[in-house]
Formats: C-alpha cells, structure tokens, sequence
C-alpha cells in the first residue's frame, strides 16, 4: 500500500492576465517613450500543503524516471527509423564528434557565471522586427522603448506543515501560517545610449511583500493586543498511535487543528456535505481542543510592509570573469506594526533546526552530479552570481520581544542588534542578494519570457 508524498488543496484559485500598449508621444515639453507591459494577478482563498521529508527526494524520484521512460523511448524510436531508412544510421554517425583518445585528459570544469540578462532578447525584437504599431521601434535616440509588466500574487490564507520524519506519521511537525499575505512584483527595462555610443539596458525591478489588511485581525496569542499575522509553532501528538486516516479533509484537520491563523473549518469540501456519522465523529474530535496536540508557538509575526528595490545596469555583452561586475544597486525597507515575539525555549529553536537540516540533507543526498566519460562522479560546481549588490537604503529596525511572562518587562531588543551578536555581520548586502537570486530573478525571467511570447503572437498576426 503506497503512501501519500504531498498533500495539498487550494480553494477559489483565479488568475488575470492583461498587457498594456502605449505608443510613444512628442510633446514639446516633454517625450514620452513607448511602454509594452504584461500584467499577471493570482489569487485565492486558502492554501494548505502537507509535506515530509521524502517529499522532496520522492518528486525528484518521479521525475527521473520520468525522464528515462522518455529517453528510452526516444532510443526506441531512432532504432525504428534506422531500421526502415538504412542510410539514417550512417548519417548520424557522421554528424557525431571525433570521440577523444583515450590518453587525452578530461578539459577542466569551470564555474558557470550567471548574469540574469533577461531582457536583452525581447529589446532586440522589438528594435529588429517590424510590428503592427510602428510607434513601438526603437528609435536611434539615448532612450528606447520600455519593457516590462507585474505580478501580483495575494490571497487570505498560507498554510504549510512540514512533518519531522519521513512520512506524515511523524510524531512531531512545524507549521508555518501566514494571514492575508500579498506579494507584488514590477519591473521595467529600457534601452540607455551611454556616452560612450554603447547601448546598455537599464533594469530596474521592485518587489513589495506585506502581511496583513486593512480590515486584517488575528486572535492575540502573544500577549494583549498583538495581532499575529505569520506564526512559526511546533506541533506534538500526544497519543501513541500514528492517525490512519482515509480522506484528505481529515489530514488537513490533524494536522492544522489547533492553529489559530489558518480558518481551518472555512475550507470548503465536498466531504463535509455529504460525510457519514463516522467522518462527522472524526472530524469532532480531531477539531478544537480535543485533537490531542501540544502546540508551542516559536515566532509570531505583526503586520509588516517589505519594500526592495534594485537597479541593474547591464552592458552591451556580457561580461567575463576578467571583466568588471555589473552593479546592481539596492534599497531595502521594512515597516513592522508590533514586535517580533520570539520563544524562549531552547528546545523549539533546535527542533527547527534539526527540520530544516534533515530536508537540507535528504535532498543534497539524491542531488545528481557531474559524470566523468570514465564514470568518476564529479561535483558539480555551484554558478556563480557575477554582479557586485550595493545597497544605498538600509532600514530594519523591529523590535523583538521575548514569549514569557516576564517578556513585556525586559526592553525589547533590535533586529540588526541581534543579527550583529550571532555573527550576521553583512545582512545589509546578504539579504537583498537572497531575495534577488531567490524572487526577483524568477520573476523577472517569467515576465520577460512571457512578454517575448506575446510580442511573437502580435508579429505574426
């Protein structure tokens, strides 16, 4: 009997997409440039995902096999259609390289440098080809036209749990619940003559992450008047038996039960309507305080507003390891309506500690490597980021109040107070770096893909 690998379930999904043309305008005071825009907006009600640690090595498990079952059939078919064109082996063949000798050494494995140059293709398409809009080309002036969109994704609730062992039968999980969640992205690119005669391209992105509404409000857990919008807890069973249930509506409420945030009951489900007396007793005594869960709150988080903003000039090839990297230029803010509440139980911070390691290394563990012809393994060598992060705006200044009784007589310390004691000396260039590599670069290649898509369409129409 197999055993369930990811559990996940999304109500009230939707999605607009849209694009915005605006041909360019002299005016005598001032020009404006052409702007091509696409504009993506997601949205939900509630989103809530089971995971262990095997989720992660599972899919890629799946995917592997995947990908041989295709190869082999690909092979498959080569071998018909060299059976029935005799001449087609022989064609291949030549077309193959010289294979090397067997005295000849292997050439060197070297560092990919990852440059993030998204929008150069798109810019040179809209310059090259002919669109319907003629106002849309760019013109041989200092400023070209502009490119770029958003992304919008928001929604009402965010719920992951994450069981600490290799199947959803573990004694203990960390559940992570965010309320009313929303994340914005923009970015726009643009052509820039420089005076030296080269055309750069300008990028600038901005990403705006925020928790909480204007009519947002959460039970306070953390003391009086606090509203937590995002919790980090530790959840334990207290009895012995692992649960042996059979619908999904019954996992999701094991597992978020007693959290505070999650509006577990407002999922809407087929099974509730049309459940039996068996599923209906279940239900009750896996809600409310009956679930048998010792719950241990480790961070809650206020509402906050996140503003990053990066400016990425990129030259006309792309640069070398001998060349010089490209600035990109940062401002960060945050804004936190309360205090960081933080647990004071050692205990929870190393079970979080050992969750996050134990996926960290289960998934290093079936990483596919380099392979030598030889069939020596080789690490594969991570890319390198080739841009040099200057961060001109630095502001994170929340406070952070400790989860005890005597937690509202001790002054609450600041974030990079704390950060500065652990040893977390550059977060002023360390954490913008990660949201770029980890959110703005995705996003910016989608919009960029996308808007490239689109132009293909328009052009041959």
């Amino acid at each position: 009997m197999g055993t369930p690998v990811l559990l996940a379930r999304l109500s009230r999904p939707r999605a607009a997409l849209r694009d915005q043309w605006q041909p360019r305008k002299h005016r005598p005071a001032a020009s404006r440039p052409a702007t091509i825009l696409t504009h993506c907006t997601l949205s939900w009600q509630q989103l809530q995902i089971l995971m262990s640690r095997s989720t992660t090595p599972d899919l890629m498990k799946m995917q592997l096999k995947l990908e041989e079952f295709f190869t082999q059939q690909f092979k498959s078919s080569k071998r018909v259609f060299s059976s029935l064109h005799p001449n087609y082996g022989t064609m291949r063949r030549d077309k193959k390289e010289p294979a090397s000798s067997p005295g000849e050494s292997q050439p060197q494995q070297h560092q990919e440098l990852r440059h993030h140059r998204h929008w150069q293709k798109v810019l040179q398409f809209v310059a090259a080809t002919s669109l319907p809009l003629a106002a849309f080309s760019t013109p041989n002036n200092s400023q070209g036209c502009v490119l770029g969109g958003s992304m919008e994704l928001l929604g009402s609730n965010i719920s992951l749990a994450c069981f600490h062992g290799t199947s959803m039968k573990a004694k203990s999980w960390a559940l992570f619940s965010l309320k009313d969640p929303c994340i914005s992205f923009a970015t726009e690119a643009q052509q820039h003559r420089t005076e030296e005669g080269e055309v750069e391209v300008h990028a600038v992105q901005t990403l705006t992450a925020s928790l909480g509404g204007a009519a947002s409000g959460a039970g306070g857990e953390a003391g009086s008047g606090h509203q937590s919008l995002a919790t980090v807890c530790r959840m334990s069973r207290t009895v012995l038996f692992p649960p042996q249930f059979k619908t999904l509506r019954e996992w999701f409420q094991y597992a978020f039960a007693d959290s505070e945030i999650d509006a577990i009951e407002l999922f809407p489900s087929l099974e509730r309507e049309a459940g039996s007396a068996g599923t209906a007793g279940s239900a009750g005594t896996s809600g409310g305080h009956k679930s048998g869960h010792v719950r241990e709150v480790i961070f809650a988080l206020p509402a906050l507003q996140l503003h990053l903003r990066t400016s990425h000039r990129q030259p006309p090839r792309a640069p070398t390891e001998n060349d010089r990297m490209p600035v990109v230029e940062c401002s960060f803010i945050t804004e936190f309506e309360d205090h960081i509440f933080v647990s004071v139980d050692a205990e929870a911070f190393l079970f979080l500690h050992d969750l996050i390691s134990g996926y960290i290394k289960e998934k290093e563990r079936l990483m596919p490597g380099g392979r030598a012809s030889n069939g020596e393994v080789i690490p594969a060598l991570p890319p390198i980021d080739f841009r040099d992060y200057h961060c001109l705006t630095w502001h994170l200044e929340p406070t952070v109040r400790l989860l005890s009784w005597a937690g509202k007589s001790i002054e609450p310390y600041g974030v990079d107070y704390i950060l500065q004691k652990l040893g977390f000396r550059h977060a002023r260039t360390t954490i913008p770096k990660w949201l770029q590599r980890g959110a703005l670069d995705p996003l910016d290649k989608l919009l960029a893909v996308s808007l490239l898509r689109l132009l293909h369409l328009v052009h041959h129409k």
